[in-house]
């Protein structure tokens, strides 16, 4: 379990820890799926992710995945590929559930905070079991899922019904609110506004054209 708070992109109100999506390859990975994106999303020596938004699927070459998922937003780079440019490396048929890559995402990047557009007070009911054996989980996230799944509840009355600490149900939480399997019933949640990446390829070559003139 990783429930230690992370030095990047947090804040605290209310006393609650907050992360921010934008400090991570959440929002990277969000736009891509919100925008129906293929993308190559890579970090030096960290691995690199392809993202097929329209299946519904990703492939990961990952060196150290727990690196990768708490890197910094800036480190990332962001390709842009044409839907018939989409080559799968070799021995890949198809890839991996992206839900399973947002939980995961969020997981890690959470370490025991809640992230924006979460609240505590916020009754949640999850749609679904996620598949716990494809994905990070505390000691109790099998207990955490029990509970919202079969009763809408605050995360602050599940925390204290269930006794477990408040930074492992807000790692669940953020990963399943991430992952779009929480569903908030007492308020219209938050969602950011997710603009599509912008083709660097095409900017370049818009560029040479414009200085060549």
């Amino acid at each position: 379990m990783n429930v230690n708070a992370l030095s990047t992109g947090g804040s605290e109100r209310e006393g609650v820890e907050y992360f921010r999506p934008d400090d991570f390859v959440i929002n990277i990975i969000r736009r891509a799926i919100a925008n129906e994106q293929y993308v190559r999303v890579s970090a030096e020596r960290k691995g690199k992710l392809l993202l097929l938004p329209k299946e519904g699927e990703y492939i990961a070459n990952l060196v150290e995945p727990l690196r990768f998922f708490t890197t910094h937003a800036k480190e990332f780079q962001v390709e842009v590929i044409a839907q018939g440019g989409v080559v799968l490396p070799e021995g890949e048929h198809h890839g991996r559930n992206i839900d399973e890559l947002m939980w995961t995402v969020a997981f890690h990047a959470s370490g025991g905070r809640l992230m924006e557009g979460c609240r505590r007070d916020d009754v949640v009911q999850f749609r679904h079991w996620p598949n716990l054996s494809r994905l990070p989980t505390t000691p109790n996230t099998m207990r955490i899922v029990a509970l919202l799944t079969r009763h809408p509840t605050s995360i602050t009355l599940a925390r204290r019904l269930l006794k477990v600490e408040r930074e492992e149900i807000y790692q669940v939480y953020s990963a399943a609110r991430c992952a779009g399997i929480a569903h908030v019933l007492n308020r219209k949640a938050e969602e950011p506004v997710l603009k599509p990446h912008r083709n660097q390829a095409l900017l370049g070559l818009l560029l040479n054209k414009i200085t060549g003139l």
